[in-house]
């Protein structure tokens, strides 16, 4: 499904147990909003949005992700039930935080979703296992489809970053045999006592 038909148009798949013949205009545009926000969280103040991701309908806030009951809950999620759901799964122990998805972009020409990230380092856009570094200066919010494929084809003809190769170590110089003494030379002739004749 796509939004226009200009290079970089936005596209979104359809979520499980959704047939194609039962997408009405209404539900293709609804999916092509997502994420969608939900509102600002209470104790942060920062967004929850609600989407559908790899695993599912989801509701994400500041980088931690909450799964949703069904597709149609991230339509129709209020901002007390998602606090409630974000709340159960850091109760749960799910507080581990990721990347936080600032912008879904559509689908790659390869298949997959791009989209625009704010990491530890700084915003990226990601598409699979490539992420690519937005340049200094780009706005996260105004970076366009077309935009981020160019960066992470960019990335991808690098290659993964090589790891450099440990420093031999040298191996330890072989100490030489401390050379032989010669022999002493033994004297082994016994210095005879010569007896002087006495004098008559």
């Amino acid at each position: 499904m796509q939004k226009g038909e200009e290079k970089g148009a936005k596209r979104a798949s359809l979520p499980k147990g959704w047939r194609p013949d039962e997408v009405d205009l209404e539900k293709a545009l609804s999916l092509l909003s997502l994420p969608r926000l939900v509102g600002e969280h209470p104790e942060t103040s920062k967004e929850i949005t609600a989407g559908i991701g790899r695993y599912g309908p989801f509701v994400l806030h500041d980088g931690l992700y909450a799964n949703l009951d069904s597709v149609e809950e991230v339509f129709e999620v209020g901002l007390n039930r998602a606090v409630s759901v974000l709340a159960e799964k850091v109760a749960n122990g799910g507080a581990r935080r990721g990347p936080q998805t600032l912008k879904s972009l559509g689908e790659h020409p390869d298949g997959g979703e791009v989209s625009v990230k704010d990491g530890r380092y700084g915003p990226y856009v990601n598409h699979g296992k490539i992420n690519a570094t937005l340049p200094k200066g780009t706005e996260p919010e105004s970076v366009t489809l077309e935009q981020a494929l160019e960066l992470i084809a960019a990335k991808a003809a690098k290659g993964p970053a090589k790891k450099k190769a440990p420093a031999k170590k040298k191996a330890p110089a072989k100490k030489k045999a401390p050379a032989k003494k010669p022999a002493a030379k033994k004297t082994a002739a016994k210095k005879a006592a010569v007896k002087k004749p006495k004098a008559e």
